[in-house]
């Protein structure tokens, strides 16, 4: 049965994706979407809602999203993520100044009858 949920999880994937969702709704919009139908297949099939778990039901795989959501959210605050937009910073400001465009003219004269 876990097959056929896996199965239901990727259709449910592939059509949200297809139909235009952004990612960042679709994959977890989808997971959340296949423990619920196969909670409540469990509930109304087996009457007990981890019935079609491997292991844990379906709170211990909400709750285990809803952590790696926690680490997700507190690796935004690391110093080493503000490289990002500084170097985006420093590409504008090297581009607007000219002085990346005298360092282009500079490096093809210093190494133009170099090959490679």
């Amino acid at each position: 049965m876990e097959l056929f949920f896996l199965l239901v999880l990727i259709v449910i994937m592939a059509s949200a994706l297809g139909s235009g969702f952004p990612v960042a709704f679709a994959l977890p919009g989808s997971a959340i979407l296949t423990i619920g139908l196969a909670a409540g297949a469990g509930w109304l099939f087996a009457g007990s809602t981890d019935a079609y778990f491997h292991s844990g039901g379906p709170q211990q795989w909400l709750s285990a999203g809803v952590t790696n959501l926690r680490g997700v959210y507190w690796e935004v605050e690391r110093d080493t993520l503000i490289a990002i937009p500084l170097f985006i910073f420093m590409g504008i400001m090297l581009q607007r100044s000219k002085i990346a465009e005298d360092l282009l003219f500079t490096m093809a004269q210093l190494f133009g009858p170099v090959p490679g």
